[in-house]
């Protein structure tokens, strides 16, 4: 079974913020009082039209952290903590990347690697509950696929 999402993961007041404002961002529920909105295509491309940056590709291990991206995760994240992850996986193989924006900023630089995810849910206070990870604890294997 693959998992392969965009998403961005924050407090559920701030994902709730940022679904309020965009017509494409969906909140979805999380645990732990967090919340997911995906980066959809929909969403993308609004992003994309409104901050209009020429894009360098800075980060060349996502395929959609965009330059307009990365100015409209500085900006919901001024007053908050902003992770957003892409995910690429089937059979058990693949690639999670990530990054932390906090304060206006991007606190953590991008990684990739096993075990991103569960770093960055770490480092804006998601908890392990008993014999889970902080991914499984989040219940994020609830969302393989964005459609």
């Amino acid at each position: 079974m693959g998992h392969m999402i965009r998403a961005i993961i924050a407090k559920e007041n701030v994902i709730q913020n940022i679904s309020d404002h965009w017509v494409y961002a969906e909140k979805n529920i999380l645990p732990q009082g967090y919340g997911m909105s995906f980066l959809n295509d929909s969403l993308f491309d609004d992003i994309e039209e409104l901050f209009d940056t020429a894009d360098t590709h800075k980060y060349p291990q996502f395929n959609y952290l965009s330059d307009s991206v990365i100015s409209f995760l500085l900006q919901e994240s001024k007053d908050a903590q902003i992770m957003y992850i892409e995910t690429d996986y089937f059979g058990g193989y693949g690639t999670q990347t990530g990054v932390l924006f906090e304060n206006g900023s991007i606190a953590i630089e991008p990684m990739q690697g096993n075990g991103v995810i569960n770093y960055l849910l770490r480092q804006i206070g998601v908890y392990k509950e008993h014999n889970k990870d902080e991914f499984t604890s989040l219940q994020l294997y609830r969302f393989r696929r964005m459609d």
